[in-house]
């Protein structure tokens, strides 16, 4: 009896080390190779109160529908090299004005684009003021009839610059139908109304990407999650763009997180400070803590958009051909 009962103890210690091991989803994540490391794109459903808003808005409002791509149009898309060449949701095709460069950045180290940062976001009481009266919470419908939040900011009169999955599902390959934007949004209170479009552009490196599955994004691909939404208002109050940034930079990321809301689909202003943490795949690593809803968020170094929010933790890092491709969609009337 006793020397079954030492074989038991020693199969119960030994078994273990003889198991398999299995990793978590995030060391998972880690395990694989750089261009294959993925994370997820939290988007979250907007509530049914303020989806019936919009619903209700949306039946008074006289805009073009999206185009529906044909099988012909779909193929020369799918053809197109330049990845900094771009589409517009009404069926507009831009060659570019720059061959795409992928910078591959420093050493590659697992730890450091999966860490995620401390939340210490800071909620802004002010959006009458310089620069948040530039920022747009921007609630879109996909091409599902699901309405959801996203972040933005005007650069001129007609374009507000976004994250390109607020306006291009990467896992359908559809253009969401619908965007309204507001400027200075606090909540319940609109100082500068809102505006709505059906009109948007996103680079084809992110028309042609394929997620990884649904909600999802390839670190390879954040360089091409920015687009720009075209609309027709007389907002006056813009930020400026830049492509100089680079590791160990300040920056802030701004944004209108689901998180923070208070009741039938009201979203505050909040800002996150961090720093650039590494660059990878033409996209930085940094320190901000964002969430759902802040998607398509300027990040910002001193008072200049240096790129938007994608991922918790990953942004496309603005060189001269991002710049010269939005700089392109500025110039174009709505």
């Amino acid at each position: 009896m006793k020397k079954l009962s030492f074989f038991l103890l020693c199969l119960f210690i030994v078994a273990p080390l003889l198991t398999p091991l299995k990793t978590s989803p995030l060391q998972q994540k880690k395990l694989r190779s750089p261009s294959q490391l993925y994370a997820n794109i939290d988007m979250l459903k907007l509530e049914k109160d303020k989806v019936s808003r919009l619903n209700e808005k949306l039946k008074n409002a006289k805009l073009k529908p999206i185009k529906e791509f044909s099988a012909s149009e779909r193929k020369k898309i799918k053809n197109m090299k330049n990845k900094f060449a771009s589409v517009s949701s009404q069926g507009d095709i831009l060659q570019g004005k720059d061959s795409p460069v992928l910078n591959s950045g420093i050493s590659f180290t697992s730890s450091d684009v999966t860490a995620l940062a401390e939340d210490h976001r800071v909620k802004v009481t002010n959006t009458a003021t310089s620069p948040y009266n530039a920022m747009v919470q921007i609630n879109f419908k996909d091409a599902s009839g699901d309405w959801y939040v996203c972040s933005g900011t005007f650069l001129n009169r007609t374009t507000v610059l976004t994250a390109a999955h607020c306006v291009f599902d990467s896992y359908t390959h559809k253009f969401h139908s619908y965007w309204s934007v507001y400027p200075g949004d606090n909540g319940t209170a609109l100082p500068y109304g809102g505006w709505s479009s059906t009109k948007a552009y996103a680079p084809i490196g992110w028309i042609n990407s394929t997620a990884p599955s649904e909600g999802e994004i390839y670190l390879r691909d954040v360089q091409y999650d920015y687009a720009v939404i075209k609309i027709d208002s007389s907002h006056s109050y813009h930020l400026p763009i830049s492509s100089t940034s680079g590791i160990g930079d300040s920056i802030i990321s701004y944004g209108y997180p689901t998180d923070k809301g208070e009741g039938s689909g009201y979203y505050y202003l909040y800002k996150s400070a961090g720093s650039i943490t590494d660059v990878q795949y033409n996209a930085i690593i940094h320190s901000s803590y964002v969430t759902s809803g802040m998607s398509g968020g300027p990040i910002l170094k001193s008072s200049s958009i240096i790129s938007v929010n994608s991922t918790y933790n990953w942004s496309a890092k603005f060189g001269s051909t991002h710049v010269n491709t939005i700089n392109e969609w500025k110039s174009l009337p709505y």
